[in-house]
């Protein structure tokens, strides 16, 4: 049995940005702190935010710790100017003090601790967690819905119209019930195709999208570049209503408590 834990994250929000810090997962040796900017912030002040928030978690949690941070479009900050790399590393020496590392370092300079389960387990004692046994039984339960799903799919149109074929030609009822729903069938595909049998609203909305899709598509040809310029903005916008809804929540959330 798998029993190692997988640990929930943490969010918390600070007003012009929200932190979320990722617990250790198995066979790293940090855990990650991401600081999420969602107001217009220098960058002296993310630097400082950044290094500020390391000492804090790494108070709480005395685990390696990588430290990034991101705008409103999930954009890494550039710090460049500020100081030497967009990431920080930070960790408790053997003196028991806070080192943080703006530079780059060799990954055997971090200390090993984190790789220690019994240490990291009552480090996090106070966060709810899921064992890999129980997420990997979790997966399998969704894979095994899903083919469910295509079975009962299999079921409606394949082995439903069998039976009915085998049954019609055994009950004369059956047989005229197949005859007028055939002729119906006839009939209507014949007014469709002259354009006499009246389309529902939702076939008419379905025309509608079809017509327009056409148009952008079109357009979309003619000018790629542009479409392209539109999905990246339009992705941008989705990330940072995204963000912008979350921060709304952990601001409040941190109001009511």
């Amino acid at each position: 049995m798998n029993n190692e834990r997988k640990y929930e994250p943490i969010k918390e929000s600070r007003g012009w940005y929200y932190v979320e810090y990722r617990p250790l997962d198995r066979g790293s040796k940090h855990a990650i702190l991401n600081l999420v900017i969602t107001e217009d912030a220098n960058t002296s002040d993310v630097a400082n935010a950044m290094e500020k928030e390391a000492k804090i978690w790494l108070g709480l949690y005395p685990v390696p710790l990588l430290v990034s941070a991101f705008d409103n479009a999930d954009s890494t900050y550039n710090l460049h100017g500020t100081r030497q790399n967009d990431h920080l590393i930070g960790f408790i020496n053997q003196d028991n003090k806070i080192c943080l590392h703006w530079e780059s370092i060799n990954y055997e300079e971090i200390p090993n601790n984190a790789l220690n389960k019994e240490y990291v387990d009552t480090l996090y004692s106070n966060l709810g967690y899921k064992t890999y046994d129980e997420l990997d039984n979790e997966r399998k339960k969704r894979q095994k819905n899903i083919k469910s799903g295509w079975f009962i799919f299999l079921i409606w149109v394949a082995v439903i119209p069998a039976i009915w074929a085998i049954l019609e030609y055994s009950s004369n009822l059956l047989s005229i019930i197949a005859l007028l729903y055939s002729l119906y069938m006839a009939i209507r595909k014949g007014l469709e195709l002259i354009g006499k049998w009246p389309k529902s609203k939702r076939e008419k909305e379905q025309e509608i999208k079809n017509r327009l899709k056409n148009h952008y598509y079109y357009h979309c040809q003619m000018n790629p570049e542009g479409f392209n310029r539109l999905k990246l903005e339009n992705l941008t916008n989705l990330t940072k209503a995204r963000i912008e809804k979350e921060a709304e929540s952990l601001k409040n959330n941190s109001h009511l408590a």
